[in-house]
């Protein structure tokens, strides 16, 4: 028993951890490269960069497939926008 009960909080957090340490407050990353706008997510749609490990949210497996065309220029347009966005409470 103890062992179902640590392996069900084990994938608990696994499954959490990706939206915690999300970048960009869990907005979505297309919105900002795109459209310059916060688009706040749940994160379920979401990718980790296998180069730098850091998780990027979206708000549809849409948004995550046009980010990915490109995803070092997109990347790095949606750092720029975010650093100079206001940060909403």
């Amino acid at each position: 028993m103890r062992a179902i009960v640590f392996e069900l909080t084990a994938a608990a957090v696994l499954l959490c951890a990706p939206a915690a340490a999300a970048e960009f407050d869990m907005t979505c990353a297309y919105g900002l490269a795109e459209y310059g706008a916060w688009v706040k997510t749940d994160c379920s749609d979401r990718w980790t960069n296998p180069e730098t490990g850091k998780t990027y949210c979206f708000i549809s497996n849409r948004a995550k497939k046009e980010f990915l065309e490109d995803p070092k220029a997109n990347i790095r347009r949606a750092e720029v926008v975010f650093a100079k966005l206001p940060k909403k409470p």
